[in-house]
């Protein structure tokens, strides 16, 4: 049975949609280091909703001490490009992480809100870690938990055994998953990133984010992506996972981070959290 759910589960990575075409079209412009702000203005200018985020944001982010934005390409130049790739790799997936996940427990908006968390928090670390890209590090948070998306329904289907592992034996949610299906949910994430293109640290982000020492390119952000992930299940979200909020061993090691530097963390982190404008 394991055998045929994870068979279905690779054939629905290989059949995956593509990102929607001006994504995709802003993302690799966004690589190319002849872009411009006015080629950007354009590519997004084409899209209405992201047209009006981008100069949202930008608006935003002034907190008024700055001339209105009034064009997408002063906007661009306010935000900068990385800003910009962190905004248009959210709407592309902001959509779907709102739905409601029933194999997880997970009403409409939970899971945007955990990822919505996790992003910040994973950027908050990278500044204090020093990490060089912090937009990336949201990025990483903000899409660690992609690979549910797909996982939800195959849960469904062994809806019993996965309750058995969680409630009974108390099994992480992750390991509860392989057991079930044969993969886990940052596995299946880091698959649909390389089907998405996504850049190679993005994808080791997603996919080793509970196993940073695996990560042999990028460690530092698949630890800190782990941290923020544990921080932001402060609240039960969906299924009970016994240890959802404890972060992985190797996340701490790999920071140099002992257990009262994780406390002293966290409450900072809560703090910083409960400071930031809500998202919608």
């Amino acid at each position: 049975m394991r055998a045929t759910r994870l068979t279905q589960l690779l054939q629905a990575i290989d059949r995956l949609r593509p990102l929607p075409g001006n994504v995709t079209r802003i993302l690799r412009a966004l690589e190319e280091p002849d872009t411009t702000a006015s080629l950007l203005a354009e590519l997004i200018g084409l899209d209405q909703a992201l047209a009006s985020q981008v100069l949202h944001m930008a608006n935003a982010a002034s907190l008024g001490y700055a001339p209105e934005c009034t064009t997408l390409h002063q906007a661009i130049m306010r935000l900068g490009f990385k800003r910009i790739k962190t905004l248009v790799m959210g709407a592309a997936v902001s959509n779907q992480l709102n739905r409601g996940l029933p194999g997880y427990r997970l009403g409409p908006g939970q899971l945007w809100n955990h990822a919505v968390a996790s992003a910040t928090i994973a950027q908050w670390l990278a500044q204090r870690f020093n990490y060089p890209n912090p937009e990336e590090a949201y990025i990483g948070g903000l899409l660690h938990d992609i690979g549910k998306l797909l996982l939800d329904q195959y849960l469904l289907l062994d809806y019993q055994a996965f309750l058995e592992l969680m409630h009974t034996k108390k099994t992480l949610l992750w390991q509860a998953e392989e057991t079930v299906i044969g993969l886990n949910h940052a596995q299946v994430g880091g698959m649909m990133a390389e089907k998405w293109s996504f850049p190679t640290v993005l994808v080791e982000a997603i996919r080793y984010h509970h196993a940073p020492s695996l990560s042999f390119e990028h460690p530092h952000l698949a630890a800190i992506v782990n941290l923020a992930s544990a921080i932001a299940t402060r609240d039960t979200i969906g299924i009970t996972d016994p240890y959802g909020d404890i972060p992985h061993p190797e996340a701490l090691a790999i920071l140099h981070v002992n257990s009262a530097d994780y406390e002293r963390l966290r409450d900072q982190a809560y703090r910083y959290l409960v400071n930031q404008p809500q998202s919608s």
